[in-house]
């Protein structure tokens, strides 16, 4: 009697964990420049990926556990790109080649930082983390005008704390807008823009012209 070869259901091939953890990570993101935080869900994640939903369960208890993942990268980013300003030696032309490279982040990443911004208004879990992200940039740069202050380069009746609140908030609100959806916005006038406030915020008096955009790295 002849044997029959039975066919057997084509597998996936299995994947290092790290692979998959990444591959769940791209998917979100990509869903997120799509579409607003409360559609971004588990299903849909894991029907990017191709993979089976327990995949996403071996490495997030759920969607929030995501999000920090998502924003770690960005937050990585922003600081780089700020680094000029925040570790440099504080003249006026660092702020501005600072305020320049977080516009080319926003101009990248702008969907996503939107949509979690979005979804923040009225989901008190990710607002919690979205705001922690925010805050960070906060009490960064209020570190930063006090060290200014004590130089004697920021007058030291400027609030530093409440200045650095306003500032950043006015920044993420502006770029969010800008970016955050097509069609976006020029990113040399954001820059410039945003140049003129903090500088003649801090500094006082008119603003300097604004500095190129690096083209290297924006943290140089």
């Amino acid at each position: 009697m002849a044997v029959t070869a039975t066919s057997t259901p084509s597998r996936r091939p299995r994947h290092d964990p790290r692979d998959t953890e990444r591959e769940i990570l791209v998917a979100a993101e990509a869903l997120l420049r799509e579409r607003p935080f409360r559609e971004v869900t588990v299903e849909r994640i894991m029907l990017r990926t191709g993979l089976k939903r327990p995949a996403f369960y071996a490495h997030f208890h759920d969607r929030y556990e995501l999000v920090p993942r998502v924003l770690q990268s960005i937050e990585l980013r922003l600081f780089e790109a700020t680094n000029r300003w925040l570790e440099g030696e504080g003249h006026e032309r660092d702020l501005s080649a600072s305020a320049a490279a977080a516009v080319a982040v926003y101009a990248e990443q702008g969907p996503i930082l939107r949509a979690l911004a979005d979804g923040a208004a009225s989901d008190a879990k990710l607002e919690e983390t979205y705001s922690g992200l925010v805050q960070t940039f906060i009490d960064a740069n209020a570190e930063k005008i006090r060290a200014e202050q004590a130089n004697g380069h920021i007058a030291t009746d400027l609030d530093a704390e409440e200045t650095a609140r306003a500032l950043v908030l006015l920044t993420e609100r502006y770029l969010g807008e800008l970016f955050g959806r097509e069609p976006q916005g020029d990113p040399a006038r954001a820059a410039a823009v945003l140049h003129r406030i903090w500088v003649s915020t801090l500094y006082g008096g008119e603003a300097p012209a604004p500095a190129p955009a690096d083209t290297g790295s924006p943290g140089a």
